[in-house]
C-alpha cells in the first residue's frame, strides 16, 4: 500500500433486495464508493442472486415471454431502489439480467470491465452447498477480478486482516487495498501462516532424531523469512502513516486466518488468490474459497 492511487474504480454490487445483500452496504459507503467513478448495480431474474439455487437451464428457456418481461420489469426496480440506499454521488446504473445468477453476475463484470464484485452473502448448510453450491462461492471461484464478499453484522471497518505469503496473488491483494478508502485509523493487520514442515512418516527409527531436527530447523528458518518479509511491509505502512501490526502463525492457513479473524475482532480479511483448476476446487479447494465459504468476516479476495 503507498499513497498513490490508480484511477477510481468499476464497481459492481451484485444484489437481490435481501438483507444479506444490504450487509454489503456499509463496506460500500465506507471503503469503495469513495474511490469509485462508476457503480452498477445488478439483479438476476428470476432467481435471488444470493440463492443457493441454480436454475435449470431448460426452466429458463421454457418460462413464456410474457412472464420473462414481468420478471425482468421487476429485477429491474429492485436495482433503483437498492441504489438510492446508497446515496452515492457518482454515477450509478440500475441493470436487470435473465439467467444463471453467476453466469450472468460474471458476465456483466466482464462487460463493464468492472474492478470490483461486491456481493452480500448469507450462511448455507454443507449440505446446500455440496449439491448446490452458493452464488458467492460459484463467482469467487471463476471470477478473474477482485470480489469483496459481505458477511452480516459488519456495520462499520474498523481491523482489516491481510493474509500474505510473499506469493504474486498476495502482492496483487496488498497493493489493491491502496486503490480502496481506507482510512488511515484503521488497524491493519499483517498475517503469515505457515504450513508446518514435519518428519515424513515411516522415517526409520534410526534416523527419526536426525529427521525431526531438521524440520524444527525448516520450520524455525521459514518463521525468520516470514517474520523479515511482513516487518519490511509493516514498516512501509508506517512511514504511510497507517497502524500495522504483523503476525506469523504455524497451522493450516484458512483455519487459522478465520481463528484470528474472529479473536481480534477482524472486520475483513484480505487475501489473494489464483483461480483455481477444477480438480483443485473439488478436491482441495483454495484458502480464498475456504474462507468465503466458513468465515464469519467479510471477505475480500483479489486476483
Amino acid at each position: 500500500m503507498t499513497q498513490m492511487r490508480e484511477r477510481k474504480l468499476r464497481v459492481l454490487w451484485a444484489t437481490d433486495g435481501s438483507q444479506s445483500a444490504k450487509s454489503a452496504i456499509p463496506i460500500l459507503r465506507q471503503l469503495v464508493l469513495p474511490a469509485t467513478d462508476r457503480l452498477l448495480v445488478l439483479n438476476v431474474a428470476p432467481h435471488s442472486v444470493i440463492s443457493g439455487a441454480r436454475p435449470d437451464p431448460a426452466f429458463l428457456a421454457g418460462v413464456a415471454p410474457g412472464a420473462r418481461r414481468r420478471a425482468l420489469l421487476e429485477a429491474q426496480q429492485l436495482p433503483e431502489r437498492e441504489a438510492t440506499l446508497l446515496n452515492p454521488s457518482v454515477p450509478v446504473q440500475a441493470v436487470s439480467r435473465w439467467g444463471n445468477p453467476i453466469e450472468e453476475v460474471l458476465r456483466t463484470a466482464r462487460t463493464i470491465s468492472a474492478d470490483i464484485i461486491v456481493m452480500g452473502a448469507k450462511g448455507h448448510s454443507n449440505l446446500a452447498l455440496l449439491f448446490l453450491g452458493s452464488v458467492a462461492q460459484g463467482v469467487v471461484q471463476h471470477s478473474t477480478r477482485p470480489v469483496l464478499v459481505a458477511r452480516p453484522g459488519t456495520e462499520s471497518v474498523a481491523h482489516v486482516m491481510v493474509g500474505y505469503d510473499g506469493s504474486p496473488p498476495a502482492r496483487r491483494a496488498l497493493t489493491f487495498l491502496d486503490r480502496l478508502a481506507i482510512d488511515t485509523r484503521v488497524r491493519i493487520t499483517l498475517l503469515s501462516i505457515i504450513e508446518p514442515f514435519a518428519a515424513p512418516a515411516g522415517t526409520p527409527i534410526g534416523y527419526r532424531k536426525q529427521a525431526l531436527e531438521e524440520a524444527h530447523r525448516i520450520n524455525e528458518q521459514n518463521q525468520r523469512l516470514a517474520e523479515r518479509r511482513l516487518e519490511r511491509i509493516a514498516s512501509r505502512l508506517e512511514m504511510a502513516g497507517r497502524k500495522v501490526k504483523t503476525e506469523v502463525i504455524h497451522g493450516i492457513p484458512g483455519l487459522e486466518i478465520d481463528a484470528l479473524a474472529r479473536k481480534e475482532d477482524a472486520d475483513l480479511i484480505v487475501v489473494g488468490s489464483r483461480r483455481p483448476s477444477p480438480a483443485e476446487h473439488y478436491l482441495l479447494a483454495s484458502t480464498a474459497e475456504k474462507l468465503v465459504r466458513h468465515s464469519h468476516t467479510s471477505v475480500l479476495v483479489v486476483r
